[in-house]
């Protein structure tokens, strides 16, 4: 099972964690498992992590002599071996790279020859672009244009819309002025009835008086033939 110090330190570690980890899950959780308390859980997984880095105090890094790179890079070992092939980049000649370059190049050239690439289709395209620049300016102006048309016709929408609504009111203060003018005539020809009605009844109270008056007249003529 554990055929390396290695693996006996790494089982170590991975255990002694993983009592640490039960401990606090224990004692954050407040579990208890008979005499196994979160307190005494937490207790035993302090002290093996105690112990654990006592033990990594004791287990000495690895040097740099412990990798075997030589089976690697066997010219560490003879520097008059041969680089292995897979490891290293002094496998590509001088004369191999200089053969690259110079075929990347006869390939690139040959490209843009039959794309027919040159100095004259370069500067038509700066042509094109600066004319379709310029459209799109033009189209951004019209665009503009056609904003401010648009908010234009917005504002007399609105516009005319106040417009209908002050109708609407005007013509019912109309109504309303129409509806008062006929109140007060009815109130003048009310107070003109009224008016007559109240000169017929001063021209019955003073028939009244006068026949009160021609009465005490006779009943004073009969006291005094009463009298006499």
């Amino acid at each position: 099972m554990f055929k390396t110090k290695e693996a006996v330190y790494n089982f170590i570690y991975s255990f002694g964690a993983a009592i640490v980890i039960i401990g606090a899950l224990f004692k954050l959780i407040h579990w208890s498992l008979g005499p196994l308390t979160g307190n005494v859980t937490l207790a035993i997984g302090l002290i093996t992590e105690a112990i654990i880095f006592i033990i990594f105090a004791f287990d000495a890094p690895k040097t740099e002599e412990s990798y075997a790179w030589e089976n690697v890079y066997p010219e560490l070992l003879d520097k008059e071996a041969s680089p292995n092939p897979k490891h290293s980049t002094l496998g590509f000649q001088a004369a191999e790279v200089k053969e690259l370059e110079v075929s990347l190049s006869d390939k690139l050239d040959k490209m843009l020859a039959d794309a027919k690439l040159d100095v004259n289709l370069f500067e038509r395209l700066r042509t094109g672009i600066d004319k379709f620049s310029s459209s799109v300016d033009q189209i951004n102006q019209t665009v503009d244009v056609t904003t401010s048309t648009q908010k234009y016709n917005d504002q007399l929408t609105l516009a005319a819309s106040h417009l209908e609504s002050m109708n609407a009111l005007y013509a019912l203060q109309l109504e309303h002025g129409k509806t008062q003018t006929e109140y007060s005539k009815k109130y003048v020809e009310d107070m003109q009835k009224s008016a007559a009605h109240s000169e017929k009844f001063n021209e019955e109270l003073t028939g009244l008086t006068s026949n009160l008056n021609s009465l005490n007249r006779v009943y004073g003529g009969m006291l005094s033939a009463m009298k006499s």
